[in-house]
């Protein structure tokens, strides 16, 4: 079977809000700008699968709800697959967060998640959902942070010049810090074991 993990990037940045949602809320009702919702609209011919999932964040419904509709298929929600959670920020920023978890993947903020947590969550829903489906083709629609924690067990660890963590796989960079528009990585599963895996252009 062939497991497809999408995240869409361009999410709406000039937004101003009046009251006091939290860090999480903001994250999870975040819409798609413009230029996001095209991108989900192209994408649909690069993936070959007949099941969807989706986290409940409002970008990944968004993203979702065009290859439902090219496929003319149902979504399934699963908020296992929202992406990691932040926590309590204070003072700080998501930058320095993500910065400290990629040389300790058990450093978390105060009610947030570690990529070592996120990693043993996205695991346990993806796993459940390949025993559940069978041989049937998948596509995940989720967030980046939250494909990083899945493939962190799965591929190899390294550094770029930058000092940022990257996997790689048979020495393909799969993930990286390059803020990518959309990032679309195909994996070949047999007998429940992830075979190949790439990154679709």
């Amino acid at each position: 079977m062939t497991l497809y993990l999408v995240s869409n990037n361009m999410v709406l940045e000039d937004l101003v809000y009046e009251t006091d949602e939290t860090v999480e809320e903001k994250r999870i009702n975040r819409p798609l700008s413009i230029e996001g919702e095209k991108k989900a609209v192209k994408l649909v011919k690069k993936i070959n699968a007949n099941i969807i999932y989706s986290s409940n964040y409002a970008s990944a419904l968004a993203t979702a709800k065009y290859y439902a509709r090219y496929k003319n298929i149902f979504i399934n929600i699963n908020s296992f697959l929202n992406d990691s959670k932040i926590g309590k920020l204070g003072n700080r920023n998501i930058k320095m967060l993500r910065f400290m978890q990629e040389r300790d993947f058990d450093f978390k903020f105060n009610n947030g998640e570690s990529l070592n947590e996120t990693c043993n969550r996205m695991n346990i829903a993806i796993n459940s959902i390949i025993k559940r489906i069978g041989n049937q083709n998948i596509v995940i629609f989720t967030h980046k942070r939250a494909i990083l924690g899945y493939l962190l067990k799965y591929l190899d660890k390294g550094y770029n010049l930058d000092d940022r963590l990257i996997l790689t796989y048979n020495d393909k960079v799969i993930i990286d810090d390059v803020e990518k528009d959309i990032d679309i990585i195909k994996l070949e599963i047999l007998h429940n074991k992830i075979v190949d895996i790439d990154i679709i252009e």
